[in-house]
């Protein structure tokens, strides 16, 4: 086995010079790469504002931003309504519970004037006014007296119709001109 050295050292070299070209190749990447980054990092030189060249307009709100605020106005108003309704309210509630207190205690006072008062059964039939209505107010005094009472007012009546016997036996229909109607006073308010 021979070898011939010339053709082994132009693989070397072949070799080494790709090796070589590699490695320029990825320091030229890196340093691209630290270039990129350098400008990143560094803000863009300002640029020269020409006499006729448009500057960016300023920030001027849009859809979004006065929708937000239309929000945000109601939003304030409804709180300060619903506050002053809760302030009303509050005020016409101390209001009404001074009226009902005071409702009370008027109906108490009342209650103790009719306290010795008493409702009474019975059964008193009412005279005849003068005037031929039936006189009630002495029925139910005499209600009244007989359970130990004063005076009395009726409070409550029964009415009746009063036929002869003669009538009801014939089997003619009860009529205002054959038969009387007679009142009682069955209940009565008593002092």
């Amino acid at each position: 086995m021979t070898r011939h050295r010339g053709h082994t050292g132009r693989r070397k070299s072949a070799t080494i010079a790709r090796v070589s070209a590699s490695v320029a190749a990825g320091v030229c990447a890196l340093a691209l790469i630290a270039s990129a980054a350098a400008q990143d990092a560094q803000p863009p030189p300002a640029e020269p504002a020409l006499p006729g060249a448009l500057q960016p307009a300023p920030f001027q709100p849009g859809f979004i931003d006065a929708f937000g605020r239309w929000m945000e106005e109601g939003a304030a108003k409804l709180k300060s309504e619903m506050q002053s309704a809760q302030e009303n309210l509050d005020k016409n509630l101390d209001k009404i519970g001074k009226e009902a207190r005071d409702a009370a205690k008027d109906a108490t006072g009342s209650l103790k004037v009719l306290s010795p008062a008493r409702v009474v059964s019975g059964r008193e039939r009412c005279a005849a006014a003068p005037n031929g209505a039936p006189d009630c107010l002495a029925a139910a005094a005499s209600v009244c007296g007989g359970n130990g009472f004063e005076t009395g007012k009726s409070l409550d009546t029964q009415s009746e119709q009063k036929c002869p016997t003669r009538l009801l036996l014939s089997g003619k229909p009860p009529n205002d001109i054959d038969c009387a109607t007679e009142i009682y006073v069955t209940r009565a308010v008593c002092q």
